[in-house]
């Protein structure tokens, strides 16, 4: 299963940056209430933290998504780069899981937890081989 598609290993990586970019990236950091209120958060009152972690979030899902692109032109980086990526959708599996043991997350967050968890395996089956 490892690196069995990874001769597409650069196209994978293409996709997934592009991805992230539109579909996380760029409304969390612009729209964080929004794309909280999608996922079915509840806004506090205070909201100063919350858009100011929300926008920093999306800053690092940006810049996630940026060198994923860039990456995806590098072979010599793509195998540190997949390493950073299955440590980041492991990392969001465990988060999710907790968050949903704890019943502090909305429903749609724990059902990511099958969306990480697919993202992990199927980014093992692009790791680049050789």
């Amino acid at each position: 299963m490892i690196g069995i598609f990874g001769d597409h290993s650069g196209q994978f990586l293409s996709i997934v940056g592009w991805l992230i970019m539109v579909a996380f990236a760029i409304p969390i950091t612009l729209w964080p209430f929004q794309w909280a209120k999608v996922v079915g958060w509840e806004i506090p009152n205070q909201t100063d933290l919350a858009l100011y972690f929300g926008r920093c979030l999306g800053c690092v899902g940006g810049a996630v998504a940026l060198f994923s692109i860039l990456a995806a032109n590098n072979p010599l980086v793509q195998p540190f780069y997949f390493k950073l990526l299955l440590t980041i959708w492991a990392s969001m599996v465990i988060l999710h899981i907790y968050g949903a043991i704890k019943q502090i997350q909305p429903a749609l967050e724990t059902y990511e937890i099958g969306f990480w968890f697919g993202l992990f395996l199927l980014t093992l089956c692009f790791f680049p081989i050789g």
